[in-house]
């Protein structure tokens, strides 16, 4: 009868650590793909706080960037790892000695402001090209820059166009002359249109207006 109770004490405990063994080391494993989980996109509201801080540094960058008379458009977004990616979009041939000196430029800025460079990612691409959906856009210079050089192509005369990020919507004016009518302003519709999917980007989040007010003096 005691040998009886020893074998079932025995039992009982090797069920006990023999459990525990089965269920502590699948408890971490969970914890972690919580923790490697995408963020949720930002709303716009948030877009708007991000761009009110990032900002001046980007217009930092923009400018060290020029007085090295570099050809590039420059975008940026926040990545979800919270970190802000640099986008720079560069013509087609640009050796690599000029890629790492565009990087260094912008990490001095960087540092220069007395922010960690950790914090940011610097992406180089091809203007031409869409980038690697990695953030959430702040910016789309790429994308206005390709729309612009392609109404150029179009023969569109005198026009202008800019874009901002609004609390509902990202938002694209595009001003053409007076004497431009409706078939002008829906040709310049499509572009648009046909410029924001070349990017993959989703043309729903895009409003895009079309005006006729940019006056031409004799």
């Amino acid at each position: 009868m005691f040998i009886k109770k020893i074998f079932t004490l025995w039992l009982l405990l090797s069920m006990l650590v023999c459990g525990a063994f089965f269920f502590f080391p699948n408890a971490p494993i969970h914890s972690a793909e919580k923790s490697n989980a995408p963020l949720s996109r930002p709303s716009n509201n948030e877009l708007l706080r991000y761009i009110q801080q990032y900002q001046f540094l980007i217009s930092e960058i923009f400018h060290a960037l020029r007085k090295e008379s570099y050809s590039f458009q420059l975008d940026y977004g926040i990545l979800s790892n919270g970190k802000i990616e640099l986008l720079v979009s560069l013509p087609a041939k640009v050796d690599h000695k000029t890629k790492q000196h565009i990087e260094e430029t912008m990490l001095g800025v960087i540092k220069d402001n007395d922010l960690n460079p950790i914090s940011f990612q610097i992406t180089l691409k091809n203007l031409y090209e869409p980038a690697e959906a990695f953030s959430t856009r702040l910016s789309y210079n790429d994308v206005m820059a390709n729309l612009f050089e392609t109404m150029i192509e179009q023969d569109f005369g005198a026009f202008s166009i800019d874009h901002s990020i609004m609390s509902e919507e990202i938002q694209i004016r595009i001003n053409l002359t007076e004497e431009k009518n409706d078939i002008a302003k829906k040709k310049a519709q499509q572009l648009a249109e046909d410029t924001i999917k070349q990017h993959q980007f989703d043309i729903e989040t895009f409003s895009i207006d079309v005006q006729n007010k940019i006056k031409i003096l004799d």
